[in-house]
């Protein structure tokens, strides 16, 4: 495959999230969808989609100008001027891609070695902390048949608790906070990275950011990567207030660990997903825990499944139609 080859994959993302981002919205409005699980899958789903469509118009389905489905007339012109653009931008962007796709396995290269010096550097909690924070950790794990991840205790700033790791995911604590929270508080942090490590969150994550950074020439895909990271946190958050039997309780945890952050000029962005996140994603996920029932309304698996393959099918369509 030629490098003017990916011209395709250009407009597909380019030109085609202006008409499948709003696709998007008007399915989940028209279908009022809340559940954080099927909203984080139709965002997979259309972060997906260009690439799906690429792969198979290249692969298993038989090129437009093989079948002899080429517009005529003015379309033609229309046709030939979008391929044209799609093949200028990529000569220029594709080393950029690649240096990207670099970058984002230098990112988990990186995010290794932070996981290393921070167990490097850790601290020493109290033996009554230590007890406290493994007690509750082996307790979830024996219930979910779960291997018990390594713990490491740090005092560095700007987080509360975090996962991390692919392999052999770890639990990141802030000992700071740990003589603040009651038994109930700290397993609502525990509970929660537990539940993302459950779910391969962070593998999951590192793989949707490079695709973001593969499409970064277009708005949309940081923006869906964005919601998608909310609905897994939403998400966690759900089954986390499960586990504890209470939603309210669990939103007070959030709302508190945040405070001391900010009493203790702790707060900074990093790029771990740690347990409060953004001061607006935290507003979000505290109003749809207080909301009790409202966020866990979900459409019939089978009317959701319908519709999820519905659209993957008819975008990718839509894509082979645009070049």
């Amino acid at each position: 495959m030629r490098v003017s080859d990916l011209h395709s994959f250009f407009i597909y993302v380019f030109f085609g999230y202006f008409f499948i981002f709003p696709a998007l919205y008007f399915a989940l409005k028209l279908f009022n969808i809340r559940h954080p699980q099927q909203r984080k899958s139709l965002y997979i789903m259309v972060l997906l989609v260009p690439f799906a469509g690429f792969a198979l118009y290249h692969t298993v389905l038989e090129k437009r100008c093989q079948t002899g489905l080429l517009p005529g007339g003015l379309f033609l012109v229309y046709f030939d001027a979008l391929c044209n653009i799609g093949k200028m931008a990529i000569s220029f962007l594709a080393p950029l891609l690649v240096l990207l796709m670099v970058i984002g396995l230098l990112k988990a290269l990186a995010g290794s070695l932070y996981l290393w010096r921070t167990q490097a550097s850790s601290v020493e909690p109290s033996k009554e902390e230590r007890h406290r924070v493994e007690s509750i950790i082996r307790s979830c794990c024996r219930e979910w048949q779960l291997a018990v991840p390594p713990v490491f205790f740090t005092g560095q700033k700007g987080f509360a608790a975090f996962a991390a790791g692919f392999y052999r995911p770890a639990v990141v604590i802030n000992t700071a906070i740990l003589p603040q929270l009651t038994d109930a508080e700290l397993a609502g942090i525990l509970i929660h990275e537990l539940v993302h490590i459950r779910r391969k969150d962070m593998l999951m994550g590192w793989l949707l950011h490079l695709l973001r950074d593969m499409m970064i020439f277009t708005p949309f895909s940081t923006i869906l990567l964005d919601r998608y990271m909310l609905e897994r946190e939403r998400l966690c958050d759900l089954e986390t207030a499960e586990v504890l039997g209470s939603q309210r309780q669990y939103a007070a945890t959030l709302l508190k660990v945040w405070r001391l952050l900010l009493d203790r000029q702790q707060f900074r962005p990093g790029f771990a997903a740690n347990f409060t996140g953004k001061k607006r994603e935290m507003e979000q996920r505290v109003m749809a825990l207080l909301a009790g029932n409202e966020q866990k309304a979900a459409l019939p698996g089978y009317l959701f499944l319908t519709l999820l393959f519905s659209m993957a099918t008819l975008t990718i369509l839509f894509l082979g139609l645009i070049c």
